[in-house]
């Protein structure tokens, strides 16, 4: 981990990694200087809880700082307890946390912030709707948390061969209700039907209803019988279902 710390009137600590050295004795503090405790004991606590944030540590910014009390307080015997109001909480941007000693006892509120920006997938150019998605029109910006609303995608090959359902403009970070999966039988499609029946399986032609992606079930019509089944699409031109 690589961390910076410098005791100004603003503490800050910039880890390009989450994992956080573990404390052999929290009971003992590792400074008699009370502001030192306070800025100390807070960054570690907030690091952990916003470390689970990250999944490519080594490719994300992750910044705490924390700003020491102005008031005057006398040394905590142990590390201070730090109070995190409303722990369910997204902990980005400005907020504040409690300080507490119990010997001597003693509290204080600080002022804590937290800076995380993410490896993010953003359109490199214009994405037509229902266009195939190449990995040459994707790009990885680092974006802040903060801003990010909704599911978002870290990895390019979760993408790429998904179809847009919608037209996406050049630098649009990609969300999930923007891609689907393609469809690879059309509406009108001649298809190749394959029925099962204890362990016999016959093959006919059938004509596709509706047009499907891969897994999912669409209306095919049977070509031989004029009957209309579900069918559900296993590849290209093929689809399976079962006869009762």
């Amino acid at each position: 981990m690589k961390i910076f710390v410098t005791m100004l009137p603003v503490i800050t600590i910039l880890s390009l990694i989450s994992s956080i050295a573990a404390h052999a004795d929290d009971s003992l503090p590792s400074s008699t200087d009370p502001t030192e405790q306070i800025v100390t004991a807070a960054t570690e606590i907030i690091l952990q809880k916003t470390s689970i944030y990250i999944k490519d540590p080594v490719s994300s910014i992750h910044q705490v700082t924390v700003i020491p009390p102005v008031k005057t307080l006398p040394p905590c015997e142990h590390t201070p307890d730090i109070i995190i109001p409303g722990q369910n909480r997204l902990l980005l941007g400005n907020f504040t946390v409690k300080a507490v000693c119990q010997k001597p006892r003693w509290s204080i509120h600080v002022k804590a912030n937290v800076h995380i920006e993410l490896p993010i997938i953003k359109s490199a150019r214009t994405i037509d709707r229902e266009q195939i998605i190449q990995a040459n029109d994707l790009t990885i910006n680092l974006v802040n948390l903060k801003h990010i609303r909704g599911r978002y995608f870290t990895e390019i090959h979760a993408i790429t061969g998904k179809m847009a359902s919608r037209r996406i403009s050049p630098a649009q970070i990609i969300r999930s209700n923007m891609i689907e999966q393609p469809q690879i039988i059309k509406k009108h499609d001649t298809v190749v039907i394959e029925a099962g029946h204890s362990g016999v399986t016959v093959t006919m032609t059938g004509q596709a209803l509706e047009s499907g992606a891969i897994n999912e079930s669409i209306q095919i019509k049977n070509n031989s019988s004029g009957k209309v089944v579900k069918a559900k699409i296993l590849g290209s031109g093929r689809v399976t279902t079962v006869i009762p």
